[in-house]
């Protein structure tokens, strides 16, 4: 029989979840669905995962790029020029810029969507970087997420962005407008994820004009809107649920299943915390096998091709790193 606390904590978990629905449902644009994980749990170093989840395909291509090139930041502002310093491997989106990718050194980087940013107004004289360069530009000079946390902390650039339905129009006269009519002016509002071969983690998302970083190898998981510090607030309920509940909801716990960027968060957390510290040492030896249990996690927040719904998206492709 269930005990008064354990029926309370059920009951407070039930009208946290309603909470919770209605405010991805209030704050969350439509096809705003990627989820990026890093797994950490083999014995062959992290892998980090990344779904990308769009309402149809983004013209992905795969490029590969040497060092040593030269490159500017693609905009008509004052924009700040270097030489690659790492050659790299990326996917892109629209042949519009680098969305995800890893360099040489094994630096690895996801952009995913966050409405609630804001790049901020740029003087004339100020340096900038398009957005679609803002990936590429990490990967060409940094080897370690250390090393441009303390790089991008100075802002050596400010970020110019441009509407998702201008660049189509732009770039691809044909495209089935139609299907992103709903998204309006909708920018390309973005944050930004970094992960290396130690493990280390960190997010990057502008706010009012500013710079946040959240810095730390326990900082596995991304999704969307809202804030990276309120996504780690609701993750921190359900991880103070399951330790109250563990004894008693072993076989019966839940956890949150809608496509929202709230619950992907706390499902992907879930699962490489469990994971992660229940490693099968046999099994996690084999490489193959660790990108098997990286690849669960991240189908885990996936959304099968035909899904349709309110703002829901589908994923398109998957990688690994």
């Amino acid at each position: 029989m269930m005990n008064k606390h354990n029926l309370m904590l059920k009951n407070l978990a039930t009208r946290f979840v309603v909470l919770i629905t209605i405010l991805s449902i209030a704050v969350v644009s439509p096809a705003h669905a990627c989820t990026r994980l890093v797994y950490q749990g083999g014995t062959n170093g992290p892998i980090t995962a990344r779904s990308m989840d769009w309402l149809s395909f983004p013209g992905t291509e795969l490029w590969v790029f040497p060092k040593g090139m030269k490159r500017d930041g693609g905009t008509d502002c004052n924009p700040i020029r270097w030489t690659s310093k790492y050659g790299s491997i990326v996917t892109s989106s629209y042949d519009f810029g680098t969305v995800d990718g890893m360099n040489e050194e094994g630096l690895v980087t996801n952009l995913l969507f966050l409405t609630e940013t804001d790049y901020g107004h740029i003087e004339p004289e100020e340096t900038s970087l398009s957005i679609g360069a803002w990936g590429q530009y990490v990967l060409d000079n940094y080897a370690t997420v250390n090393e441009a946390v303390t790089a991008l902390e100075e802002e050596p650039f400010r970020i110019i962005t441009g509407t998702v339905l201008d660049l189509l129009r732009l770039k691809f006269p044909n495209f089935p407008i139609q299907k992103l009519k709903k998204s309006g002016t909708m920018k390309f509002s973005l944050h930004m994820s970094l992960s290396d071969a130690s493990g280390d983690s960190a997010i990057f998302e502008y706010i009012d004009g500013k710079l946040n970083i959240h810095h730390d190898k326990e900082y596995e998981v991304l999704t969307n809107d809202p804030l990276f510090d309120q996504q780690l607030a609701i993750n921190s309920y359900w991880d103070a649920l399951y330790s109250n509940l563990e004894n008693d909801m072993v076989s019966s716990g839940f956890l949150p299943g809608t496509t929202s960027p709230s619950d992907r968060f706390v499902r992907a957390s879930y699962y490489l915390a469990k994971m992660n510290s229940n490693q099968i040492s046999e099994l996690q030896k084999n490489r193959r096998n660790e990108l098997a249990a990286a690849l669960g996690i991240i189908r885990n927040v996936s959304n099968p091709l035909g899904l349709s719904g309110f703002n829901v998206a589908t994923t398109q492709w998957r990688t690994v790193a």
